[in-house]
This record gives structure tokens, C-alpha cells and sequence, in this order.
């Protein structure tokens, strides 16, 4: 089953939100105004997973300037199946953040759960505990929802 399709904008219904909590870090809640889904191969067996990578790019007041984009890597398993998959168990499960200036935050521990979506689309949340670049293992918690398109 190739269920995997490339597209940038969303379907009506469909959305990619995150907030955090338990960090002095400034973050704005994360709304996703594009996304793309891929097939990859994850960790050293090659085994196969789904990538959705949700871009925020907050709007531009011209049409000249582009704001820098914020992006949520999130692997899940390439059968979509129903369940909750802890962060670091699995090749094809796994979580990071790149903030607007190319910071990248990873996913230490957490879950990622999938539920049962109508139609054609994968539907899940997370609640993902991200490491701060360059502190002794701080973290702050980001939690957040899903619903995106799997099938053309």
C-alpha cells in the first residue's frame, strides 16, 4: 500500500497544533500552515516509516519579506495502525522540533498515540518531552494534535 503522498497544503479538516508547557523558553503556539508527508527509512535496519513535517511560517505583512519557519518532525509507523508508540521503543517512532532559528529540539521521552481518523486521513497527538540545546538535560513538555492527509 503506497497511502504516502506529497502535498504542502492542508485538506479541509485537517490541522497540525502544538503548546508547550514547563519551559522559560518563549513559545508561541505552534500552527501549522503547510505540511509534507514522506515515506523514509528510519534508524540502522532501514525500517520504514512515515515522516510528517508541519511547517509554521507566521504571515508576512508584504509579499516581499518571509518570515522564518518553525517545523515539527513527527515518525510514525508507515501501516498508520491504531495505538500509542513511546518516543525511543521503535526505528520508526520518533520527535523534533526546529525552531525559527534553526535550533533543533529532540525528543527524549513521550508518546506519540494514533487514533482512529476518518476518510483517508492519519489522526494522532503527542505529548513529547524536548531537550534544550546546550543545558545539562533540561526539557520542556510540548503537547499537541494532529489530522493530516495519508492518501490522494
Amino acid at each position: 500500500m503506497n497511502a504516502v503522498i506529497k502535498r504542502t497544503s492542508f485538506a479541509a479538516g485537517n490541522y497540525v497544533n502544538a503548546s508547550a508547557f514547563a519551559t522559560d523558553k518563549e513559545f508561541p503556539e505552534f500552527i501549522a500552515t503547510s505540511r509534507l508527508i514522506d515515506r523514509v527509512k528510519a534508524g540502522a535496519n532501514k525500517t520504514e516509516a512515515v515522516l510528517i513535517t508541519a511547517i509554521d511560517r507566521p504571515a508576512s505583512k508584504t509579499k516581499a519579506k518571509s518570515f522564518p519557519a518553525r517545523e515539527l518532525y513527527i515518525s510514525i509507523p508507515e501501516t498508520f495502525e491504531v495505538g500509542d508508540y513511546a518516543l525511543k521503543s521503535r526505528d520508526d517512532v520518533s520527535f523534533s522540533f526546529k525552531d525559527a532559528d534553526n535550533t533543533v529540539y529532540e525528543g527524549i521521552s513521550g508518546n506519540i498515540v494514533l487514533e482512529p481518523a476518518v476518510g483517508e486521513s492519519v489522526k494522532g497527538s503527542f505529548k513529547v518531552d524536548l531537550e534544550l540545546p546546550g543545558t545539562d538535560g533540561k526539557t520542556f513538555l510540548l503537547k499537541g494534535n494532529f489530522q493530516v492527509l495519508k492518501a490522494g
